[in-house]
């Protein structure tokens, strides 16, 4: 199936960034301990993964499943939960700059302006993985030179809400679109978010040229 292929596909990149951050925490062996640990935990959660109507959104709620399992197996090794916010935000950043980045080159094609760049890549996120009617979304008319839109349903956010994993939620897989705007020469604003107990997610994107992550 596509969606274990992707799924595998994140596996195999998690793992790969996780080696390098978790050794600066664990020895070799506890490293090798915590990515088995987490992904036999992860096949009994996703067993109780609810079913989703497009395949961006059953990924995505699987990667939710797969960071919760993540989490807990770092739980079991004395970490806090602010350290272990941190060592997975470090981690999924360096998996999410490939998609945010191979996104961006993409946005090329629709022309050197950043604006145009800017809501062609917000478009693509929303195309897949994050996607209608798993994810909703509401267009709003703003300032020109703004992409404006609302996010009034996250499946994300309602599965870790069910794992009481609401904050981990907001210090990971919300901040992450933060360095994902600079990286697409923009501005994010966002005061609130769903995982955060808003009714909705308030995104504004602002070009910014000036603010990019290589």
């Amino acid at each position: 199936m596509i969606k274990n292929l992707i799924i595998f596909w994140f596996k195999t990149q998690s793992n790969n960034y996780a080696r390098i951050e978790l050794i600066k925490y664990f020895n070799k062996k506890e490293v090798r301990e915590i990515l088995k640990s987490y992904w036999k935990d992860y096949q009994q959660l996703k067993k109780d993964v609810p079913s989703m109507p497009t395949l961006g959104g059953s990924v995505m709620v699987n990667l939710a499943a797969m960071s919760t399992a993540f989490y807990n197996s770092l739980l079991k090794k004395n970490k806090t939960k602010e350290e272990v916010a941190n060592i997975f935000y470090s981690i999924a950043w360096k998996v999410y700059k490939i998609m945010g980045r191979n996104t961006w080159y993409l946005t090329r094609l629709s022309g050197n302006k950043t604006y145009s760049r800017l809501k062609c890549a917000t478009n693509l996120f929303r195309t897949f993985p994050f996607n209608s009617p798993s994810y909703l979304w509401e267009d709003i008319q703003t300032t020109k030179e703004t992409v404006s839109f609302n996010c009034i349903r996250c499946p994300v956010a309602e599965y870790f809400k069910t794992k009481d994993l609401s904050e981990f939620c907001v210090q990971t897989w919300c901040a992450l679109d933060f360095p994902l705007a600079q990286m697409w020469e923009s501005q994010l604003d966002r005061n609130n978010t769903i995982a955060g107990g808003a009714e909705e997610c308030d995104f504004r994107w602002k070009p910014n040229t000036q603010n990019k992550v290589k």
